[in-house]
């Protein structure tokens, strides 16, 4: 379903048509879509970035529609296949660590700063950083009529707009009814996701 098919889809559900809601539609969404970025981190959000290592650089900004991180590898050269995968550790471990230096490893360990990303230790130019992370939903629009979520998923939508429209007008039952909606949409995604990452037949151990 498009922008204008879940916000009508929403507002006849709702058996509301005055401005006071119709004009909040977009605000609604807002609403709906943060909801959905910190509930759901699926296989459809993801996407990769590549940056380069700048000499003695600790700090790298995470892209703008950054949602949660799922991998982060460095690499000698884009066309490496050598990668190395880096550890996580708290700000604090990491601050930790910088201060003692351990010379003789070859672990590079990361942390997530302020909207950036720390690595220790720094990296001479040209490496590359290859992050997997999971990506802010594209706000739906007139201008941005579809994403993954309204083509896949557009139940979701309409009930949690449903939940902003409920709670608008301050109909508590109807909110809780909705929300419950909601909830289960987003656990049957996850759900689902989680199956289609495992899907396939279970390695088997033969003897002899």
């Amino acid at each position: 379903m498009n922008y204008t098919e879940v916000v009508n889809l929403a507002l006849s559900y709702s058996d509301r048509s005055d401005a006071e809601v119709t004009d909040r539609m977009d605000d609604f969404l807002r609403m709906v879509e943060s909801r959905v970025n910190r509930l759901l981190k699926t296989q459809d959000m993801a996407v990769r970035s590549l940056l380069q290592t700048i000499d003695e650089q600790e700090y790298y900004t995470l892209p703008s529609d950054y949602s949660g991180l799922r991998d982060i590898e460095l690499r000698p050269s884009q066309n490496s296949r050598s990668r190395n995968t880096l550890q996580y550790l708290s700000p604090e471990q990491l601050n930790n660590r910088s201060s003692m230096p351990d010379k003789g490893s070859s672990s590079v360990y990361y942390t997530i700063v302020a909207g950036q990303i720390q690595i220790m230790p720094p990296q001479p130019d040209g490496k590359i950083l290859e992050i997997i992370y999971y990506r802010k939903l594209l706000p739906l629009n007139d201008a941005q009529p579809n994403n993954w979520l309204s083509d896949s998923n557009p139940d979701t939508y309409v009930m949690g707009l449903l939940v902003e429209i409920s709670a608008f007008v301050k109909d508590a039952e109807a909110k809780i009814l909705w929300d419950q909606r909601f909830k289960e949409s987003i656990a049957e995604i996850s759900l689902d996701d989680s199956d289609s990452r495992w899907a396939g037949t279970a390695l088997q151990t033969r003897a002899g």
